[in-house]
């Protein structure tokens, strides 16, 4: 599995559960106190959270089961691992 898929499959489990919800991303991020770029970024995979705290915020505001809020962590655990790798270096005259 890519980096790029870790963190497409963290953002896809985020978008799940806060489309369970009829809050809005701005609703949302007032509740969580941060900015609703950021809670959007986070959620489209544009982003990754450094601490896995304001994920288990998001997680109870959006009524996460238990089972899902420890596979959020895993999908957490391994998208920041997949952002922390090299990524490829690009070979220099487009090939």
């Amino acid at each position: 599995m890519s980096a790029q898929d870790d963190v497409a499959r963290f953002a896809a489990l985020l978008r799940e559960l806060k489309e369970r919800t009829d809050r809005s991303y701005g609703s949302l991020a007032r509740r969580l106190n941060m900015n609703t770029s950021t809670l959007h970024r986070y959620c489209a995979g544009e982003a990754v959270p450094v601490d896995f705290a304001p994920v288990e915020r998001f997680a109870a505001l959006c009524g996460a089961s238990g089972e899902e809020r420890l596979e959020l962590h895993r999908r957490w655990l391994r998208a920041v691992a997949a952002r922390q790798r090299p990524r490829p270096a690009v070979a220099a005259g487009g090939a």
